[in-house]
């Protein structure tokens, strides 16, 4: 019998408005999903190998990563085990940092060794623990303006408008997923010439991205203060532990922990859902 391989979830309470502060220390493999905020963090240790938008990526300690908002990445340990702190901010945030609207796609979940962005990090992640909002949105505002002017160029995937018309409909309807028919006559085509080329532009099969969709949803509402059960019955899910099932998976603690995660509590590896 295999052991669970072990994963620890901390959320720190958060001083400024739409950000978050998640250090994971973890052996696990994490499927391809997407967060609806940008997410900015430093590996603190072992390796981190990503499939993104921009391609697949290697991260070693000291390493600085980035994803954007919708930007399906997934995630496995290089060797046994890796640990990694992340800051999400909401995108309304990052506009009013930075003073200007930002495209969801600027900066994508990258390696990158930038001194100058690395250290300002640092000095918003302990601002951020030490709840000195102030010194944080300072800190924050600069490591985010580093990173816009440092990155990566090349490697965007763009849905066409075909893939586009599945996309709204899913978030339109999120509780009922389109059938593979609908898929195909939104697309105007076959229905494995509409799968492959949505597979293609998006990075994932539309259920797939169907899943991750309802999934953020859920995240949203439970760190909102709502129940597990109602949040699985709204987002059409076939019961509780079918949510608890997929959100373990995706996000590495069950829909209850993280809604009172919310409050810093700190779950280990033995309190989580078998999936």
């Amino acid at each position: 019998m295999h052991a669970r391989p072990t994963h620890k979830t901390e959320i720190a309470p958060a001083c400024l408005p739409g950000v978050d502060l998640i250090g994971v220390s973890s052996e696990r493999v994490f499927p391809r999903h997407s967060h609806g905020q940008f997410g900015i963090g430093l590996m603190r240790s072992g390796g981190h190998r990503s499939w993104s938008a921009g391609g697949t990526v290697e991260a070693t300690p000291g390493n600085v990563l980035a994803v954007s908002p919708d930007e399906l990445h997934d995630g496995s340990p290089l060797g046994a085990f890796r640990a990694w702190d992340m800051i999400y901010i909401e995108p309304l945030v990052v506009q009013r940092m930075l003073g200007r609207e930002v495209a969801a796609r600027e900066f994508h979940f990258a390696a990158r060794s930038w001194r100058q962005l690395a250290s300002s990090l640092r000095r918003a992640f302990a601002a951020l623990a030490a709840t000195d909002a102030q010194a944080a949105e300072e800190y924050l505002t600069l490591a985010l303006g580093q990173a816009l002017r440092e990155r990566p160029s090349g490697g965007d995937r763009k849905p066409s408008l075909l893939s586009r018309r599945v996309i709204t409909r899913i978030h339109d309807l999120p509780a009922s997923p389109p059938t593979l028919d609908e898929v195909a006559a939104l697309m105007g085509m076959g229905r494995t010439g509409s799968l492959r080329r949505f597979q293609r532009e998006v990075g994932a099969t539309p259920n797939a991205y169907a899943m991750q969709y309802r999934l953020r949803l859920a995240r949203r509402a439970l760190s909102d203060g709502e129940e597990p059960g109602a949040v699985a019955a709204a987002l059409g899910f076939a019961d509780q532990s079918h949510l608890t099932r997929c959100f373990s998976r995706q996000y590495g603690l069950p829909p209850g922990r993280y809604r009172a995660a919310r409050a810093n509590i700190v779950q280990d590896s033995s309190g989580y859902a078998a999936l």
